[in-house]
């Protein structure tokens, strides 16, 4: 069986899908119980006390080629006691390979990009959006001849368990630890680090615990106001769309049509928005959290209660110390809006985007990055301001670059917005020589309808640095930030920066997410570095998988040293958890902070001391790697303690 696409839970529910005095979703009500699991000891419940010292303990945990592995009859078993809803999907490209699944309809319905336009790729149990992190082993290609020969499992899971309940949760969670079997949790997808996805695994997928209540009236430790209950799978066009109908604001991940998951890994990592400059980070508006932890229990964690949970699960990362079933957010009254302009310059004919719109074309190279210069210096008034910033510089080769850019700024009126932004076209003008027009500031909704279609897996790969407010200093510190931006470019890599300042004074009341990185208080912008690279075309392309392996581990390379760039000028700083490289050193410090790092790693060990739910460079991950055959950081491979 691939996937039973017509099974559709947990339907959108607005405001009825719970009682007024219930802190729970119907969806949570339903819960495994001791006296179940006496019938199945696969799904007991865990102990922490009884957990065997390290050196009695399994090196790796099992998959299929292992004897351990549960027969198809154990499989079977839990399947009923999962109501049938165990899936043992492949991967969606199997379709365009030779075999009993080749469907040439349904290879060109991907192949052809239809099901971008769709929810097939959101909808789809295993796919993520970096599928180069499961290890190439079935890419998406119309030829698949020479090391596309055959379509495998690879780094994707075995069994995918899709939760429409918390009893689905916890039963599979008890089976993996019990069995020592991988675990993994996979949301929308939205995964660019390979945290989703996992050789041997058993996948619990929290699509479908879908759920929004606006609760106008809410009261907890410390607060009192309105507040929005969301369940786990509860994508942000679905937010978007009961924002508008109830008239409520909240924090979401930006861009109206966008498909991440806010009760997810977003939140975890620490989870930037359009309003990050005003209100701070999607783990500062949490209020309560309810998930099932390593032991298969279900709790909740909030302000006086499993208060190291509540610090851990608000910046420690996702997958990490439980999964996440729904959330309790900070709610606004009423409709936020966005004053916004538009604008670009380019050195030469190059189409301009819908960001760069009016763009202004520029013979001298020298001019251009000036212009970038003074956007940057430009930014930190954004920040300060309330705002968020986007500017992208892409390399179109040789000394031939666009730059694009777009201001967000809430509740900004266009008079306002617009004169806030006029000093930046002067200086434009001024100091770069850029003959730009000044574009002409409107405003949007902060939330848009959306429909959640136009998505798919990616074939390529990034890294990450958060630019601080040192770097502000001064016009000098100013100009070396730009110079190692203009490096970076310049050795064949498109820049994309998000400006953005979640300080912690942002914060009202007691709320603020201390298990946040440090570094991700003190930014001004979030730098991308991104790789040109159709990673997916080095396989189809080269003449063995070994080779392609060899020029995609020489791309890598290649991209640490253009964020090397960055980082030089950029002591002490980090990355973006949830948006990083997979060769991020340092990770610790980077991610989390490192006096941070140590809190986190204490509540991950104490509540999680099977390390059953384990991520690449997630809290606690240095005990154990995968052990990949060609040297790649993928998932391809038993996953093993050091």
């Amino acid at each position: 069986m691939r996937l039973f696409r017509a099974l559709v839970v947990g339907v959108l529910l607005v405001s009825a899908s719970a009682k007024k005095d219930d802190p729970n979703f119907a969806f949570e009500t339903k819960q495994l119980s001791k006296r179940e699991t006496t019938k199945h000891p696969n799904i007991v419940f865990g102990d922490p006390s009884s957990v065997p010292l390290n050196h009695n303990r399994p090196t790796c945990k099992i998959g299929p080629q292992d004897a351990a592995w549960p027969t198809l009859n154990e499989w079977s078993k839990l399947n009923t006691t999962l109501g049938g809803r165990l899936l043992k999907p492949s991967p969606a490209p199997i379709v365009c390979y030779p075999g009993p699944n080749y469907n040439a309809a349904a290879c060109e319905f991907l192949v052809g990009g239809a099901a971008r336009r769709t929810r097939f790729w959101l909808d789809d149990p295993l796919s993520v959006l970096s599928p180069w992190t499961q290890g190439n082993t079935c890419l998406l290609s119309a030829n698949v001849s020479g090391p596309l020969r055959s379509c495998t499992q690879g780094g994707f899971p075995e069994y995918v368990v899709n939760a429409t309940s918390v009893r689905d949760v916890q039963i599979a969670v008890n089976f993996a630890r019990n069995n020592n079997i991988r675990l993994i949790i996979k949301n929308t997808g939205h995964d660019f680090l390979g945290r989703s996805n996992g050789y041997g695994s058993l996948s619990v997928w929290t699509h479908y615990l879908k759920g929004i209540e606006y609760l106008q009236s809410y009261k907890a430790s410390q607060y009192k106001g309105s507040a929005v209950r969301l369940g786990a799978g509860t994508e942000t066009w679905e937010a978007n769309n009961a924002m508008i109908a109830q008239n409520f604001t909240i924090a979401v991940p930006k861009l109206p049509t966008e498909t991440v998951g806010i009760a997810g890994g977003w939140f975890q990592g620490g989870g930037h928005s359009n309003l990050a400059s005003l209100w701070g980070l999607g783990a500062d508006q949490v209020l309560s959290i309810n998930l099932v932890t390593a032991d298969g229990r279900f709790t909740t964690a909030n302000k006086d209660t499993n208060k190291d949970l509540f610090f851990a699960l608000r910046g420690g990362g996702g997958g990490t110390y439980g999964v996440v079933t729904s959330i309790v957010v900070k709610a606004s009254n009423g409709l936020i809006t966005l004053g916004t302009a538009t604008y670009g310059f380019t050195t030469g004919p190059i189409a301009p985007t819908t960001l760069q719109n009016p763009t202004a074309n520029i013979t001298n190279t020298q001019d251009f990055w000036k212009g970038v210069e003074i956007y940057l210096a430009f930014a930190k008034k954004v920040v300060d301001a309330g705002g968020f910033g986007h500017g992208d510089v892409t390399y179109h080769g040789n000394t031939s670059f666009s730059f694009a850019g777009i201001f967000l700024m809430p509740g900004f009126s266009a008079s306002k917005t617009q004169e806030f932004v006029n000093p930046l076209f002067q200086s434009f003008r001024d100091e770069a020589g850029i003959n730009i027009t000044t574009p002409v500031a409107t405003v949007v909704t902060y939330a848009e309808p959306g429909n959640g279609t136009n998505t798919a897996p990616g074939s390529g790969t990034f890294s990450s640095r958060l630019l601080p407010r040192n770097n502000w200093a001064n016009s000098t510190s100013i100009s070396q930030t730009s110079s190692a931006i203009k490096r970076a470019v310049e050795k064949g890599f498109n820049i994309r920066t998000r400006a953005y300042g979640p300080k912690l004074d942002l914060v009202t009341g007691p709320y603020a997410a201390r298990g946040v990185s440090p570094h991700m208080r003190s930014m001004v912008i979030h730098l991308t570095v991104f790789s040109l690279l159709d990673v997916s075309s080095l396989w189809v392309l080269e003449s063995t998988p070994g080779e392609a392996a060899s020029n995609f581990k020489a791309e890598l390379a290649r991209l640490e040293d253009a964020t090397d760039e960055i980082r030089r000028v950029t002591p002490g700083s980090g990355a973006y958890y949830n948006e990083a490289g997979r060769l991020e050193p340092d990770w610790q410090e980077s991610f989390f902070g490192g006096e941070n790092y140590g809190r986190l790693l204490r509540v991950k060990r104490e509540r999680d001391p099977w390390g059953l739910f384990w991520v690449h460079k997630g809290v606690g991950s240095e005990g154990w790697r995968v052990e990949t055959g060609d040297g790649l950081t993928t998932n391809n491979g038993p996953l093993c303690r050091v």
